[in-house]
């Protein structure tokens, strides 16, 4: 054998176990979850108080929901709508004030005579 012929053998040999153990690397782990189980449940799962099978006590349960959450958006709404009335109050009453200073402001003016005083 030539001694090229056995540099190349073993490049090949050197490559495949170089490609082999990225395989193995890069090959995901086994999912430790797989496993086989039975459970056993007597009756059905509870949503809210009230039974499944009772269909009425649903309908009154959605009901009331339904109530309560049209009373909340009510009570935001009238919030709201005061919030925006006191604001409009706040900045009438600065107007005002600043209109009512500016109308004293001219009245003193014109009682004031040539130099200045107050007759």
């Amino acid at each position: 054998m030539k001694l090229t012929s056995v540099k190349s053998m073993v490049m090949k040999g050197v490559t495949v176990g170089l490609v082999a153990g990225a395989v193995a690397l890069a090959a995901s782990a086994k999912a430790q979850a797989q496993q086989f189980a039975i459970g056993v449940q007597f009756g059905s799962p509870s949503y809210g108080y009230y039974n499944s099978g009772d269909y009425y006590a649903r309908q009154r349960y959605e009901e009331l929901c339904r109530q309560r959450a049209f009373a909340a958006q009510q009570a935001h709404a009238r919030q709201q709508v005061w919030a925006r009335h006191e604001a409009f109050e706040r900045q009438e009453a600065f107007a005002y004030r600043d209109r009512d200073r500016r109308d004293r402001d001219d009245h003193r003016d014109r009682d004031r005579d040539r130099d200045g005083y107050r007759r």
